[in-house]
């Protein structure tokens, strides 16, 4: 008996390491949420822009991010208009982690070369934001530019537990 007791204490505390409770997950997990904030993208030039977006949450741990706009700022460049988005984006959260969120993203840029993946942004549980700094979204054609991308986008409504 006492021999067997080792071996359930640790299966018991293997069950409750791989539980969902210790994972991390978007709250809220359902309906949407929106946010904006300044970009930088280089690619051929450098364009100032403003991303805003609206997400619909797929589930606890990933969201779909149908709706994305991107538009001059004041300060910003005209360009920015023929920025379009391209792929498929989302947000995922990184296990382990309440800190940092995986973004797939891409763009038609300025020169119409996309460029798309998945980078890691920090996350502020405070703020609210997701911020990005000279991330490397990498080129979608053999022969284009990769883009870098950085800014702050504030989702006021979405937390990482």
């Amino acid at each position: 008996m006492i021999k067997t007791f080792p071996i359930a204490a640790a299966a018991l505390a293997a069950a409750a390491i791989a539980s969902p409770s210790f994972a991390q997950s978007f709250s809220p997990s359902s309906g949407a949420v929106s946010g904006s904030g300044p970009i930088r993208i280089v690619q051929a030039t450098s364009l100032y822009c403003n991303l805003s977006l609206e997400a619909m949450q797929l589930g606890p741990t990933s969201i779909l991010i149908p709706t994305r706009t991107v538009s001059p700022m004041s300060q910003g460049s005209g360009f920015c208009l023929a920025m379009v988005p391209y792929g498929n984006w989302q947000a995922d959260v990184v296990p382990g982690s309440s800190t940092s969120i995986a973004l797939t993203l891409g763009f038609r840029t300025d020169v119409l070369q996309p460029c798309y993946g998945t980078v890691t942004a920090s996350w502020n549980n405070a703020t609210n934001t997701a911020t990005i700094n000279n991330a490397v979204l990498p080129l979608v054609n053999a022969g284009d530019r990769p883009c870098i991308i950085s800014g702050v986008v504030r989702i006021p409504s979405l937390q990482v537990l």
